[in-house]
């Protein structure tokens, strides 16, 4: 703590609005395309509809994997993909194009003052944050840290912006949004180090009522954040907010088996992130990244939000369960049955997804305060 504080002078701090990725009139043209209504989608999808556990797939979802999400996951493709992330110029292309599309099929979030800083880390480099400051909020409003989701290789605060806006303005809080290292440039533990360090910083320079949220592997980082924060008897959050996170590398589920190819992650691509995040030889802790195998007791209350068509989404059940029983901690789970991973990047033509992103900001807000 005294080395985050004794740093705090050496921030570079830029208040300004920020710019949000713009759509292009063909991407526009794309994402109004996605916003008829239902029937459009059910007339025209290719096969019936597509259930899990009695739930339908929303029509538009299935649409969009059947038309983009399926045919970019051939392995033609995928080969292809993964040769041109060897380079750095491949890894930014492909970045900037990811960047872009979740942030453009994302519901754009209002306008609010921000500010752009870095905080130092402890590997000597600098961890930039964003920070939102929702209109009308009082001096003592909470403050949530976030930390988005990219597999630890793919991500960043702007892609993020939309969602992250959306959720500063229903959570009624400021939100700080966390721009950790990526692999395989920065593999494990470096996300980590900057999620902590990021945390770190927002307890000695904002304090008060700060919870932990994050999507998919920003949501895993949440968690292992916690967890450290723990351990080294440092203030602890309020209550993590997980949306869809990663939490078990060891055991297979059957959702992973029945759902592990098509809905947008599978599990090839899972095998192919751990293999770049984690490279032979690097030790890891399973509080860091496997948090079903760590100790779980002492966390505060925790929040997990699933999807239905998620791969991953017996794990996220079997982690609330542990949690509630062995650790009596105050868990609470809600699974949104026609939705899939990632769903924060389909709230600009997925009514639900907007519904349950909007919603959770609320009750995390509440729960904060």
């Amino acid at each position: 703590m005294i080395r985050i504080i004794a740093a705090a002078a050496l921030i570079l701090a830029t208040p300004a609005l920020a710019e949000p990725i713009v759509a292009t009139p063909a991407e526009q043209a794309q994402i109004e395309a996605l916003k008829q209504p239902e029937d459009w989608f059910i007339a025209h999808l290719k096969g019936p509809r597509e259930e899990s556990d009695g739930v339908k797939l929303d029509a538009r979802l299935q649409w969009v994997l059947e038309n983009t999400t399926r045919p970019a996951s051939a392995p033609a493709v995928q080969a292809y993909l993964r040769e041109s992330y060897k380079t750095p110029e491949g890894r930014a292309a492909t970045r900037t194009a990811l960047d872009r599309y979740w942030a453009l099929r994302t519901a754009p979030g209002p306008q609010m003052a921000t500010e752009d800083r870095t905080v130092p880390g402890r590997d000597g480099n600098a961890i930039p944050i964003r920070i939102y400051h929702p209109d009308g909020l009082p001096k003592d409003a909470p403050v949530i840290v976030y930390y988005h989701g990219g597999g630890f290789m793919f991500g960043s605060i702007d892609a993020f912006d939309p969602s992250v806006r959306i959720i500063a303005a229903e959570a009624k809080a400021v939100v700080v949004s966390v721009g950790y290292r990526l692999a395989p440039e920065h593999p494990y533990p470096a996300a980590w180090n900057d999620a902590e360090d990021a945390y770190d910083w927002v307890q000695a320079n904002l304090g008060g009522r700060v919870g932990l949220a994050g999507d998919s592997a920003g949501g895993t980082l949440a968690i292992a954040t916690a967890l450290r924060a723990r351990d080294a008897k440092k203030p602890m959050p309020k209550a993590l907010l997980l949306f869809y996170p990663g939490v078990d590398r060891v055991n297979d589920y059957p959702s992973l088996k029945a759902l592990g190819s098509g809905y947008g992650l599978d599990a090839d691509n899972l095998k192919y992130l751990a293999d770049q995040v984690y490279p032979a030889g690097v030790a890891t802790t399973s509080a860091d990244t496997s948090p079903v195998q760590a100790d779980l007791c002492g966390l505060p209350p925790v929040r997990v939000v699933s999807a239905g068509f998620d791969p991953l989404k017996d794990s996220q059940a079997a982690f609330a369960r542990l949690a509630e029983t062995t650790c009596k901690l105050k868990v609470s789970h809600i699974r949104y049955g026609d939705l899939i991973h990632a769903f924060l990047q389909t709230t600009a033509y997925v009514p639900t997804a907007d519904e349950a992103a909007r919603s959770e900001a609320q009750r995390f807000g509440n729960q904060l305060r």
